[in-house]
């Protein structure tokens, strides 16, 4: 009988994942199991990497993989299961159907976009009464865990997974404030028809826009003059956008937690999001940037106006490059071992 003390099951391998079980791994063997109920449109290479954990890929219906999931845990001894969200049907039934005392829960989802009340809060409720540990990624995310009257051990692992980070970015002073940058999907939850829109009204400014998905055509239609849509960019080429960027922005009416803020702090460009983005509590600060109010334009052009004072610009320029993401990556790694 084959023995981790890990077990993971999630619904895909993605890059941020794979580098962060790689690093557990090192410390607590561990199994993936990949359910591949659900994906989102993203670049090929958002599910690169080399897994140097042992991974299982569940093939066929919802029932096959749910035996075949069941099969695997009644002939393997592991000391945690670790459930990826509670999405998914194969996650629901497995919460149920193994011991409570080795259930934990990855907590990803924020207060600010995940049902709370009704019939989702009540099976949101249910689950988390199977489960020994949560693991939030953060602030809000722990705001959640708690909202559901959870009263078992609460873990934050800062983070949903380890980026391509890099040495922090050193501070040097810019002289104007003239480039804008989003990175992400292009869909409605992202709320670029705001963004877009309030740029359509400062001309004097750049928007760069990176990143396809259904609205593309939409939002091109609706851009002026003075917003630029750059397409897709391999992850590991973008830190040259957000080094050459000012200010990124991140406009989201939802985000569970939001990778891409930590890409551009990690890259030295100081932030502007909205009050909707999951790590805005944990990463957005007086040092490194401004939190606006959800789809609220006149709250937007406030914090653009604001952040294009070059004094106060430069302030978050020299609080950005005091992140320490190596600490950060720690905690994530340590959360697990």
């Amino acid at each position: 009988m084959k023995s981790y003390q890990t077990i993971f099951i999630t619904n895909l391998p993605a890059f941020y994942k794979i580098k962060q079980w790689n690093a557990v791994n090192r410390h607590r063997r561990l199994l993936a199991i990949y359910t591949g109920d659900t994906a989102e449109q993203r670049n090929a290479d958002f599910f690169k990497g080399i897994m140097e954990f042992d991974h299982v890929a569940l093939k066929g219906s919802t029932f096959h993989k749910l035996v075949a999931v069941m099969r695997i845990l009644l002939t393997t001894k592991y000391d945690q299961l670790v459930l990826g969200g509670w999405d998914t049907m194969i996650l629901l039934l497995v919460a149920f159907l193994f011991p409570k005392a080795k259930n934990a829960v990855l907590v990803e989802s924020s207060i600010g976009e995940s049902a709370i009340t009704g019939l989702k809060g009540w099976v949101k409720r249910m689950y988390m009464k199977r489960m020994s540990v949560a693991y939030p990624s953060g602030i809000m995310q722990k705001e959640l865990v708690e909202s559901l009257g959870f009263n078992g051990r609460i873990v934050e692992s800062g983070g949903c997974g380890l980026l391509n980070y890099l040495p922090q970015v050193p501070y040097e002073p810019r002289s104007q404030v003239k480039s804008f940058l989003y990175v992400g999907r292009l869909s409605p939850e992202k709320n670029l028809p705001l963004l877009i829109k309030v740029f359509n009204t400062l001309s004097d400014l750049t928007l760069n826009i990176i990143g396809f998905g259904p609205q593309e055509e939409e939002l091109k239609a609706l851009a002026g003059a003075n917003v630029h849509f750059l397409g897709q960019i391999n992850n590991e080429d973008l830190y040259r956008y957000y080094r050459s960027a000012d200010v990124f922005v991140l406009p989201s009416m939802s985000e569970p937690w939001g990778l891409v803020v930590e890409e551009a702090l990690n890259n030295g460009t100081p932030v502007i999001v909205s009050n909707m983005v999951g790590c805005h509590k944990d990463l957005v600060h007086a040092e490194s940037g401004l939190v606006f109010e959800n789809n609220n334009a006149d709250s937007l052009k406030q914090a653009i106006s604001k952040i294009c004072d070059i004094s106060f610009y430069n302030t978050l320029r020299k609080g950005v490059a005091q992140f320490d993401f190596a600490t950060r990556a720690k905690q994530q790694i340590d959360t697990f071992i």
